[in-house]
Protein backbone atom coordinates (compact mmCIF):
# COMPACT_ATOMS: atom_id res chain seq x y z
CA UNK A 1 0.00 0.00 0.00
CA UNK A 2 1.67 3.27 -1.09
CA UNK A 3 1.74 6.31 1.37
CA UNK A 4 -0.80 8.09 -0.62
CA UNK A 5 -3.42 5.39 0.01
CA UNK A 6 -2.76 4.93 3.45
CA UNK A 7 -3.18 8.43 4.37
CA UNK A 8 -6.54 8.43 2.08
CA UNK A 9 -7.50 5.09 3.68
CA UNK A 10 -6.75 6.69 7.56
CA UNK A 11 -8.67 9.69 6.47
CA UNK A 12 -11.89 7.50 4.69
CA UNK A 13 -12.25 4.74 7.49
CA UNK A 14 -12.94 7.65 9.80
CA UNK A 15 -9.55 6.09 12.12
CA UNK A 16 -8.44 9.93 11.58
CA UNK A 17 -11.44 11.49 12.52
CA UNK A 18 -11.18 9.74 16.30
CA UNK A 19 -8.12 10.44 16.30
CA UNK A 20 -9.35 14.04 16.43
CA UNK A 21 -12.17 13.27 19.05
CA UNK A 22 -9.17 11.41 21.13
CA UNK A 23 -7.70 14.61 21.38
CA UNK A 24 -9.99 16.80 22.42
CA UNK A 25 -10.65 13.90 25.48
CA UNK A 26 -7.19 14.13 26.58
CA UNK A 27 -7.13 18.18 26.04
CA UNK A 28 -10.01 18.03 28.72
CA UNK A 29 -7.71 15.76 31.00
CA UNK A 30 -5.17 18.42 30.82
CA UNK A 31 -7.49 21.82 31.69
CA UNK A 32 -9.50 19.76 34.02
CA UNK A 33 -6.28 18.18 35.67
CA UNK A 34 -7.77 14.51 35.63
CA UNK A 35 -7.33 11.86 33.52
CA UNK A 36 -9.74 8.34 32.67
CA UNK A 37 -8.60 5.97 30.14
CA UNK A 38 -11.42 4.34 30.20
CA UNK A 39 -13.49 6.95 28.64
CA UNK A 40 -10.59 8.13 26.13
CA UNK A 41 -10.42 4.73 24.62
CA UNK A 42 -14.54 4.09 24.39
CA UNK A 43 -14.49 8.01 22.86
CA UNK A 44 -12.25 6.81 19.93
CA UNK A 45 -14.05 3.20 19.51
CA UNK A 46 -17.45 4.84 19.85
CA UNK A 47 -16.46 7.87 17.16
CA UNK A 48 -15.10 5.11 14.70
CA UNK A 49 -18.35 3.09 15.75
CA UNK A 50 -20.67 6.38 14.56
CA UNK A 51 -19.24 7.92 11.83
CA UNK A 52 -18.57 4.54 9.88
CA UNK A 53 -22.97 3.82 10.67
CA UNK A 54 -23.21 6.52 9.20
CA UNK A 55 -21.28 6.07 6.15
CA UNK A 56 -23.32 2.54 5.86
CA UNK A 57 -26.96 4.29 5.94
CA UNK A 58 -25.85 6.13 3.21
CA UNK A 59 -24.42 3.42 1.02
CA UNK A 60 -27.84 2.51 1.79
CA UNK A 61 -29.62 5.39 1.13
CA UNK A 62 -27.87 6.55 -2.45
CA UNK A 63 -26.75 9.79 -1.38
CA UNK A 64 -24.47 11.99 -3.36
CA UNK A 65 -21.88 12.67 -1.36
CA UNK A 66 -17.72 13.33 -1.69
CA UNK A 67 -16.33 10.51 -2.47
CA UNK A 68 -18.70 8.08 -3.19
CA UNK A 69 -16.85 6.54 -5.81
CA UNK A 70 -14.40 5.63 -2.82
CA UNK A 71 -17.02 4.68 -0.33
CA UNK A 72 -18.32 2.11 -3.05
CA UNK A 73 -14.94 0.32 -3.36
CA UNK A 74 -14.67 0.23 0.63
CA UNK A 75 -17.73 -1.09 1.57
CA UNK A 76 -15.58 -4.10 3.45
CA UNK A 77 -13.45 -1.82 5.66
CA UNK A 78 -16.04 0.22 6.49
CA UNK A 79 -18.22 -2.66 8.15
CA UNK A 80 -15.25 -4.49 9.68
CA UNK A 81 -14.20 -0.73 11.39
CA UNK A 82 -17.27 -0.05 12.53
CA UNK A 83 -18.50 -3.92 14.06
CA UNK A 84 -14.92 -3.58 16.17
CA UNK A 85 -15.73 0.00 17.18
CA UNK A 86 -18.90 -1.03 18.13
CA UNK A 87 -17.99 -4.00 19.74
CA UNK A 88 -15.35 -2.07 21.71
CA UNK A 89 -17.31 0.64 22.71
CA UNK A 90 -20.10 -1.25 24.52
CA UNK A 91 -17.46 -2.95 26.05
CA UNK A 92 -16.46 -0.12 28.35
CA UNK A 93 -20.05 1.02 27.86
CA UNK A 94 -20.77 -1.68 30.39
CA UNK A 95 -18.71 -0.51 33.02
CA UNK A 96 -19.44 3.23 33.34
CA UNK A 97 -21.55 4.98 36.02
CA UNK A 98 -25.16 5.13 35.12
CA UNK A 99 -25.03 9.21 34.82
CA UNK A 100 -22.17 8.20 32.32
CA UNK A 101 -24.37 5.51 30.28
CA UNK A 102 -27.14 7.97 29.98
CA UNK A 103 -25.12 10.90 28.58
CA UNK A 104 -23.57 8.61 25.93
CA UNK A 105 -26.94 7.22 25.67
CA UNK A 106 -28.55 10.25 24.90
CA UNK A 107 -25.46 11.58 22.68
CA UNK A 108 -25.79 8.44 20.89
CA UNK A 109 -29.53 8.85 19.78
CA UNK A 110 -28.68 11.74 18.44
CA UNK A 111 -26.01 10.29 16.59
CA UNK A 112 -27.60 7.39 15.10
CA UNK A 113 -30.87 10.01 14.12
CA UNK A 114 -28.34 12.04 12.58
CA UNK A 115 -28.36 10.51 9.27
CA UNK A 116 -32.17 9.52 9.33
CA UNK A 117 -33.25 13.81 8.80
CA UNK A 118 -32.91 15.07 12.49
CA UNK A 119 -30.22 17.18 10.55
CA UNK A 120 -32.57 18.43 8.04
CA UNK A 121 -34.44 20.15 11.33
CA UNK A 122 -33.26 24.28 10.40
CA UNK A 123 -29.77 25.12 11.46
CA UNK A 124 -29.68 21.61 13.51
CA UNK A 125 -26.96 19.80 11.93
CA UNK A 126 -23.94 22.07 13.17
CA UNK A 127 -25.46 22.47 16.47
CA UNK A 128 -25.65 18.51 16.61
CA UNK A 129 -22.25 18.24 15.74
CA UNK A 130 -21.16 20.67 18.31
CA UNK A 131 -23.12 19.60 21.14
CA UNK A 132 -22.42 15.41 20.70
CA UNK A 133 -18.58 16.05 20.58
CA UNK A 134 -18.86 18.27 23.46
CA UNK A 135 -20.70 15.41 25.42
CA UNK A 136 -18.02 13.01 24.04
CA UNK A 137 -14.73 15.08 24.71
CA UNK A 138 -15.63 16.70 27.51
CA UNK A 139 -18.85 16.13 29.62
CA UNK A 140 -18.43 12.30 29.53
CA UNK A 141 -15.03 12.61 31.80
CA UNK A 142 -16.44 15.12 34.27
CA UNK A 143 -19.66 12.56 34.67
CA UNK A 144 -17.68 9.42 35.16
CA UNK A 145 -14.73 11.06 37.40
CA UNK A 146 -17.41 12.57 39.66
CA UNK A 147 -15.69 16.15 39.28
CA UNK A 148 -18.31 18.85 40.70
CA UNK A 149 -20.33 20.87 37.64
CA UNK A 150 -19.51 24.26 38.95
CA UNK A 151 -19.30 27.71 36.79
CA UNK A 152 -15.96 26.95 35.93
CA UNK A 153 -16.83 23.50 34.42
CA UNK A 154 -19.58 25.25 32.78
CA UNK A 155 -17.47 27.62 30.96
CA UNK A 156 -15.22 24.77 29.89
CA UNK A 157 -18.36 22.95 28.45
CA UNK A 158 -19.66 26.16 26.91
CA UNK A 159 -16.11 27.25 25.21
CA UNK A 160 -15.75 23.67 23.90
CA UNK A 161 -19.17 24.02 22.30
CA UNK A 162 -18.09 27.20 20.59
CA UNK A 163 -14.76 25.78 19.64
CA UNK A 164 -16.04 22.53 17.64
CA UNK A 165 -19.23 24.94 16.31
CA UNK A 166 -16.86 27.22 15.24
CA UNK A 167 -14.49 24.53 13.11
CA UNK A 168 -17.66 22.83 11.74
CA UNK A 169 -18.73 25.91 9.46
CA UNK A 170 -15.63 25.18 6.92
CA UNK A 171 -17.64 22.10 6.38
CA UNK A 172 -20.75 23.88 5.73
CA UNK A 173 -19.30 25.69 3.18
CA UNK A 174 -17.61 22.68 2.15
CA UNK A 175 -20.77 20.86 1.65
CA UNK A 176 -22.73 23.63 0.03
CA UNK A 177 -22.42 22.11 -3.60
CA UNK A 178 -24.02 18.86 -1.78
CA UNK A 179 -27.01 19.88 0.55
CA UNK A 180 -30.37 20.02 -0.38
CA UNK A 181 -30.74 24.13 -0.31
CA UNK A 182 -33.84 22.79 1.82
CA UNK A 183 -31.40 22.31 4.91
CA UNK A 184 -31.12 25.65 6.19
CA UNK A 185 -27.43 25.30 7.43
CA UNK A 186 -25.74 28.52 8.02
CA UNK A 187 -23.59 29.01 5.02
CA UNK A 188 -27.04 28.18 3.08
CA UNK A 189 -28.97 30.42 4.70
CA UNK A 190 -26.56 33.76 5.70
CA UNK A 191 -23.43 33.27 2.59
CA UNK A 192 -20.69 31.58 2.90
CA UNK A 193 -18.81 35.52 4.24
CA UNK A 194 -21.70 35.50 6.83
CA UNK A 195 -21.04 31.80 7.75
CA UNK A 196 -17.33 32.59 7.85
CA UNK A 197 -17.97 35.42 10.44
CA UNK A 198 -20.34 33.63 12.69
CA UNK A 199 -17.27 31.13 13.09
CA UNK A 200 -15.22 34.23 13.99
CA UNK A 201 -17.84 35.39 16.39
CA UNK A 202 -17.85 31.64 18.60
CA UNK A 203 -14.18 31.85 18.08
CA UNK A 204 -13.98 35.30 20.06
CA UNK A 205 -16.76 34.07 22.61
CA UNK A 206 -14.70 30.95 23.39
CA UNK A 207 -11.60 33.47 23.91
CA UNK A 208 -14.01 35.60 26.30
CA UNK A 209 -14.56 32.38 28.31
CA UNK A 210 -11.12 31.51 28.76
CA UNK A 211 -9.80 35.43 30.54
CA UNK A 212 -13.18 34.83 32.47
CA UNK A 213 -11.15 31.65 33.51
CA UNK A 214 -7.99 33.28 34.17
CA UNK A 215 -9.25 36.04 35.86
CA UNK A 216 -11.90 34.40 38.22
CA UNK A 217 -11.42 30.59 37.90
CA UNK A 218 -7.32 29.85 38.18
CA UNK A 219 -6.90 28.98 34.78
CA UNK A 220 -3.23 28.68 34.28
CA UNK A 221 -1.64 31.41 32.09
CA UNK A 222 0.49 28.64 30.05
CA UNK A 223 -3.53 27.15 29.15
CA UNK A 224 -4.43 30.68 28.06
CA UNK A 225 -1.37 31.17 25.73
CA UNK A 226 -2.37 27.44 24.23
CA UNK A 227 -5.98 28.42 23.85
CA UNK A 228 -5.01 32.00 21.97
CA UNK A 229 -2.71 29.85 19.84
CA UNK A 230 -5.55 27.39 18.87
CA UNK A 231 -8.01 29.62 18.65
CA UNK A 232 -5.62 31.65 15.86
CA UNK A 233 -5.07 29.13 14.35
CA UNK A 234 -8.41 28.12 13.82
CA UNK A 235 -9.81 31.26 12.86
CA UNK A 236 -7.10 31.70 9.95
CA UNK A 237 -8.31 28.20 8.89
CA UNK A 238 -11.62 29.49 8.95
CA UNK A 239 -11.40 33.07 6.92
CA UNK A 240 -9.94 30.67 4.06
CA UNK A 241 -12.65 28.60 3.82
CA UNK A 242 -14.00 28.46 0.56
CA UNK A 243 -16.33 26.02 -1.60
CA UNK A 244 -12.83 25.65 -3.74
CA UNK A 245 -10.92 24.44 -1.50
CA UNK A 246 -9.67 21.11 -1.83
CA UNK A 247 -10.75 17.72 -0.36
CA UNK A 248 -7.40 17.77 1.98
CA UNK A 249 -7.70 21.27 3.24
CA UNK A 250 -10.93 20.22 5.24
CA UNK A 251 -10.24 16.60 5.92
CA UNK A 252 -6.53 17.34 7.30
CA UNK A 253 -6.39 20.62 8.28
CA UNK A 254 -9.17 21.49 9.75
CA UNK A 255 -9.78 18.53 11.09
CA UNK A 256 -6.37 18.64 12.44
CA UNK A 257 -7.29 21.71 14.89
CA UNK A 258 -8.40 19.16 17.01
CA UNK A 259 -5.11 17.92 17.35
CA UNK A 260 -3.62 20.95 17.43
CA UNK A 261 -5.98 21.71 20.70
CA UNK A 262 -4.02 19.15 22.13
CA UNK A 263 -0.29 19.91 21.17
CA UNK A 264 -0.61 23.43 22.02
CA UNK A 265 -1.71 22.50 25.18
CA UNK A 266 1.51 19.89 26.10
CA UNK A 267 3.74 22.52 24.25
CA UNK A 268 2.83 25.58 26.85
CA UNK A 269 3.23 22.97 29.48
CA UNK A 270 6.46 22.14 28.98
CA UNK A 271 7.65 25.57 27.51
CA UNK A 272 5.69 26.93 30.68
Amino acid sequence: MSLKRFFQFFNFSNIFVAFCVLSLTVSSEVLLDTANYTISQFVFFATLFTYNFQRVIKFKQREKHLQKESQENNKISTYLIMITGGIMSAYHFYYFQTNTQIAIIFSGILSVLYPFGIRKIPFSKIFIIALIWTISSMFLLVLENNILINQNIILHLIARFLFVFAITIPFDIRDLKFDDKKMKTIPIVFGERKARLIGLMALFFAEIITIVQLLHFSLPYHHLIALICIFFLSAILIIKSTQDKTAIYFSFWVESLSIYFYLFLMLSTLLF
